[in-house]
């Protein structure tokens, strides 16, 4: 049994991790004079946003841009502003090919 186990799962790694490319998802904030506090991406089948992308510590300034990798599926984005203003992408379709949002002051929700 131990030696099935040794050969299955390097065998199952190396098929399922060949089977999906990661895409990224990179945000730039262009909000001028606010600062990104918290960027969220979940799952669109998802009811709850989860954890904040942006280390404990980090915030992301005027000009800066954070990437996220993730499998290819479909995403909601919310990214909290200092302010605490959100501005959110529902239902994106995310594939192999990197997705680009610069949050602009418009895309307030």
């Amino acid at each position: 049994m131990a030696r099935f186990c040794l050969i299955t799962i390097p065998l199952l790694f190396l098929i399922t991790t060949g089977c999906f490319d990661p895409a990224r998802i990179i945000i730039t904030n262009d909000l001028e004079d606010r600062n990104i506090e918290c960027i969220y991406v979940s799952s669109g089948s998802e009811d709850e946003w989860g954890i904040n992308s942006l280390p404990e510590w980090k915030v992301l300034l005027p000009g800066e841009s954070l990437e996220i990798t993730v499998l290819p599926d479909t995403y909601d984005i919310q990214v909290v502003d200092d302010r605490g203003n959100t501005y959110t992408i529902w239902d994106r379709k995310i594939a192999e090919d990197d997705y680009l949002w610069e949050v602009l002051p418009a895309d307030i929700d």
